[in-house]
């Protein structure tokens, strides 16, 4: 089976009266998160990651050798405050690693309405860890099948609700500005602005890169201060219509046009985020850092259905 993509349908299918290898770390997260809808379905992303990162959840020292392949060094993680109040948002999560984070009750990037998993951003994963001497809050977007190649991805600033976003992350951008922590790699002119994040994948890491940026720093309580943050970017190897940009997927995208054909993560590091801001993002494919994890039933079920 070494030559099989383990993305198509007929792969996945091996899996379908077990799509999460323990259901039970379901108990584990707040009753009040909407879960994807398709969380049963074998080619779900959301299922995907909460089979590695939930059950992560039982071991620390596998949390650190997983992320360890993506050269992070975390010298501890950080176990989440069950039933902390992030400014008006309660999370009666159980584990280091939780799902759907939003960050406070208010939208602090302008968004008007929605909860955990439902019309508003919510990171797939969120754990805490000290990085370099300092309480750092990861926040994991994580990929899987994903396939954005219908128009609908694609142009995610323009028509009324395209101005509404605009208005929205335009505000937050002004005040970052302001603050001189604009995260992105614009001149005062140029062909390169806002407009480039139409391609859904780019809008996701924008909407993820300013909440990231908006709550830090954040007291959780009194022993728990973030300072720091990381952007995870994880894809799956052979997602090869997500790994590469092509002219359909920056159609409306006039600056990037001429990156057709790099990498998602390498134009989005090297190409949009500003020098500063790349120390904060991390990328790389999750199933390749799979055989980091300590020998179990676990990592054997993993590892035959997704490396």
């Amino acid at each position: 089976m070494d030559n099989i993509n383990k993305l198509t349908r007929a792969y996945q299918d091996h899996w379908s009266d077990k799509p999460i290898f323990n259901s039970s770390l379901l108990n584990d997260i707040d009753k009040k998160v909407t879960l994807h809808k398709d969380i049963n379905n074998p080619m779900s992303s959301a299922a995907a990651c909460l089979n590695v990162l939930g059950n992560l959840n039982r071991s620390t020292e596998d949390i650190k050798c997983f992320f360890s392949y993506f050269y992070l060094d975390i010298k501890q993680v950080i176990d989440f405050p069950t039933g902390v109040n992030v400014n008006g948002e309660i999370y009666n999560d159980k584990g280091p690693i939780i799902f759907e984070w939003i960050g406070p009750r208010s939208s602090p990037i302008y968004e008007k309405s929605g909860s955990r998993g439902k019309y508003k951003t919510s990171v797939d994963a969120y754990f805490l860890a000290k990085i370099d001497n300092k309480i750092t809050q990861l926040l994991i977007e994580w990929k899987f099948t994903e396939n954005y190649s219908s128009e609908i991805y694609q142009h995610k600033f323009t028509g009324l609700e395209g101005n509404e976003r605009l208005r929205r992350y335009s505000s937050v951008l002004a005040k970052l500005r302001k603050e001189k922590r604009f995260p992105f790699n614009f001149r005062d002119e140029g062909e390169f602005g806002l407009y480039d994040f139409n391609y859904e994948p780019f809008y996701q890491l924008l909407r993820t890169t300013l909440l990231a940026k908006m709550t830090t720093p954040l007291q959780l309580n009194q022993d728990i201060v973030v300072e720091d943050y990381k952007i995870v970017h994880l894809m799956h190897s052979e997602n090869e219509n997500l790994k590469y940009l092509n002219k359909s997927h920056i159609k409306f995208s006039p600056g990037l046009k001429r990156y057709s054909g790099r990498e998602l993560h390498d134009v989005w590091k090297n190409v949009i985020l500003s020098p500063v801001e790349r120390e904060h993002f991390i990328c790389g494919y999750w199933n390749k850092a799979l055989s980091q994890l300590s020998n179990s039933d676990f990592k054997d079920y993993l590892i035959d259905r997704y490396e």
